[in-house]
């Protein structure tokens, strides 16, 4: 009697199946690269802003280390809340639109809610803007690097398109308060993870 077998796909090439996650790796890789400047860029700026109050870094590694350079950041709301109450001085405005990486002068007066009038006014120096605007420049920095964990360099082009899950504002837009910013890094995360939005 004969047995008839049903034939079996051929298992993927160890080297095609290595290949594929050497390439999701790479892009890990560059993804983690791109946050991670991203962090430091921003920390670099508030250190600027607030000196020794601004020491403690802004993002951590969930391994713990002092300076990672891969894995995901967790952003330290405590140390964020402490800056948030402090005014910031309007020098740091073009420092932080520097660190962003958005393209537009226009996203910067979005992101932080300021008029073209109200930047020029405050005219840079060490004249002081009002408390909201650390808060917004903290809102905003968080939301960059965690576009940054998922898009790489492209995040913060991502945060300057409309998005059909925020009525057609630009994430950038939506982040206006913090429920709004809450939202933006449910996408994210959807985005990342994949999963309901």
């Amino acid at each position: 009697m004969t047995t008839l077998h049903r034939p079996r796909k051929p298992a993927p090439a160890p080297a095609m199946r290595y290949a594929t996650e050497a390439t999701a790796t790479v892009a890990v890789a560059a993804e983690d690269a791109a946050a991670y400047g991203q962090a430091a860029r921003f920390q670099r700026v508030f250190e600027s802003a607030y000196g020794t109050d601004a020491q403690r870094e802004l993002w951590v590694s969930f391994s713990g280390k002092k300076k990672p350079s891969r894995g995901p950041l967790l952003f330290d709301r405590g140390q964020a809340a402490e800056l948030a109450g402090h005014p910031v001085p309007a020098r740091v405005i073009d420092e932080w639109f520097a660190a962003s990486g958005l393209e537009r002068r226009k996203d910067l007066q979005i992101a932080l809610n300021l008029t073209p009038s109200m930047l020029s006014r405050k005219g840079g120096g060490d004249k002081e803007l009002d408390p909201s605007v650390t808060e917004r420049m903290l809102r905003h920095s968080d939301l960059l690097v965690r576009a940054a964990e998922v898009f790489g360099e492209d995040g913060p082009a991502w945060m300057t398109r409309p998005h059909p899950l925020l009525d057609g504002k630009t994430p950038l837009e939506f982040a206006s308060n913090e429920f709004g910013a809450e939202r933006v890094r449910e996408i994210l995360t959807a985005i990342e993870y994949g999963g309901a939005v």
